[in-house]
């Protein structure tokens, strides 16, 4: 399923712009504004670009699909314990998909395949860039 170009062209953009950041906690977030259901990228000159899809925004059949279909792609998600603060007491735990992508177009192209396969949008459907 082909993603509309504009959106296609946002994306690749978006996340070729990440990887010029300077910044260690550069980040930019893929979000259908009507839904808020997003993708979001870590990454900068000197990080590589990583996927992160945690688990806890996507219902039970979006999480079943995004299992089916990233182990596609070699994704397996990992379980991460989330501090209060740096060093501190463990809060809550958090499941996320991860993959480092050497490549913005594979990465670009995962982030469509997420919209349509996993949260099932249309090609044109309405996407936001968020970055920091």
């Amino acid at each position: 399923m082909a993603f509309g170009m504009d959106n296609h062209s946002k994306i690749t953009v978006a996340l070729s712009s990440l990887l010029r950041r300077r910044h260690e906690d550069a980040f930019v977030i893929i979000e259908n504004p009507e839904t808020k259901k997003f993708v979001q990228f870590t990454g900068s000159t000197t990080e590589p670009l990583m996927l992160d899809l945690p688990s806890q925004t996507l219902s039970e059949l979006e999480f079943y699909r995004a299992v089916d279909f990233l182990r596609t792609i070699d994704v397996v998600g990992t379980e991460t314990v989330l501090l209060d603060q740096p060093h501190g007491e463990a809060v809550s735990q958090q499941f996320s998909f991860n993959k480092v992508f050497d490549s913005v177009t594979d990465a670009a192209q995962t982030v469509e395949d997420i919209f349509a396969i996993i949260y099932e949008f249309p090609a044109d459907c309405a996407i936001t860039i968020i970055e920091n």
